[in-house]
């Protein structure tokens, strides 16, 4: 009996001395249950994992189309909730948490991410090393020896986390459906947008040159690139967002985006003669900007109250 307690004892130690060394137990230790956030039992989100589909238009029924590009600004009031939390707290995320988890850009074996595409049009995919450099700065480490000499410099890249996305563009097509006699809008694409301080590169003693410091702290801005809205609708509808009126009532980022369209945005651009430009490529002034951008809404509207004057 002794010898049977004894053989036992030293199969356990031996299992603890090998799981301390492969760091499995100590250092990733397993989930015992799903994080614990309410009182009562949580619904699964993959119930709701199949996205609504819009109502189908023929091409014939296209009476007038109009398209409009708009910003989101994370820092507006009302955009909120899709910025935080800016780091995931049990099941909650933020949008961009979301896209970056869907797109899953870190793994280039994943054949199930999100595609992330370089042009509006979503005919080109973009790199995925494009894409972490996009959300990355690059900065160069310089080595020194005990005399203050220098010994050599690497290349480093600081990621970008989620907190980073500041601004969204989206590409919107304003529809009016003659067999259903209604003035729709459908989301075409969406475009992530990391702001960012710009700094430069120099060795430890150097001083910078005018044009540098002139640049060195001014904010940037950098595109992650564009993402076709009908393919993340599916990672969309699954991942729920903080309901300002009432969070016990569902709702998911795929509900406020496509069709409650709960979110405060600015147009920067819309369909026009002149390819397409920006409006602060002729108006300068950032208040005129934003009156041009409510006269533009007001035409959309304006268009739709007009078709059913008496």
């Amino acid at each position: 009996m002794k010898k049977i307690a004894l053989i036992v004892t030293a199969l356990l130690f031996v299992g603890i001395v090998f799981a301390q060394e492969d760091g499995t137990t100590l250092d990733q230790p397993e989930l015992v249950r799903k994080p614990v956030e309410f009182a009562w039992e949580k619904m699964e989100t993959d119930t709701f994992s199949v996205p609504v589909p819009p109502a189908y238009i023929r091409e014939a029924d296209v009476m007038y189309y109009h398209t409009v590009w708009r910003t989101l600004d994370m820092r507006e009031k009302r955009n909120h909730p899709y910025y935080f939390p800016t780091a995931t707290r049990g099941t909650w995320k933020s949008l961009a948490q979301t896209i970056f988890d869907a797109a899953d850009y870190k793994n280039p074996d994943n054949p199930n991410a999100l595609p992330i595409y370089d042009d509006e049009f979503c005919t080109m995919k973009k790199p995925l090393e494009a894409v972490r450099t996009a959300l990355s700065e690059s900065r160069v480490q310089y080595y020194y020896n005990e005399e203050g000499e220098e010994t050599g410099s690497e290349q480093v890249f600081d990621e970008y986390g989620a907190d980073k996305i500041l601004y969204y563009r989206i590409k919107e097509l304003w529809i009016f459906d003659k067999q259903r006699s209604v003035l729709d809008v459908r989301i075409l694409t969406i475009e992530p947008i990391v702001e960012y301080i710009k700094h430069v590169n120099v060795a430890e003693g150097a001083s910078l040159s005018d044009e540098d410091d002139a640049i060195a702290g001014e904010p940037g801005m950098r595109s992650v690139g564009f993402i076709y809205w009908e393919e993340l609708r599916p990672y969309l509808v699954r991942q729920e967002m903080y309901n300002v009126k009432n969070n016990a009532a569902r709702i998911s980022y795929d509900d406020a985006l496509t069709w409650k369209r709960q979110f405060a945005s600015l147009v920067y651009r819309e369909q026009n003669t002149y390819s397409d430009r920006e409006i602060s490529e002729y108006i300068k002034n950032s208040r005129d900007q934003r009156i041009e951008s409510e006269r533009i809404n007001e035409k959309i509207r304006q268009f739709e109250h007009e078709l059913w004057e008496f």
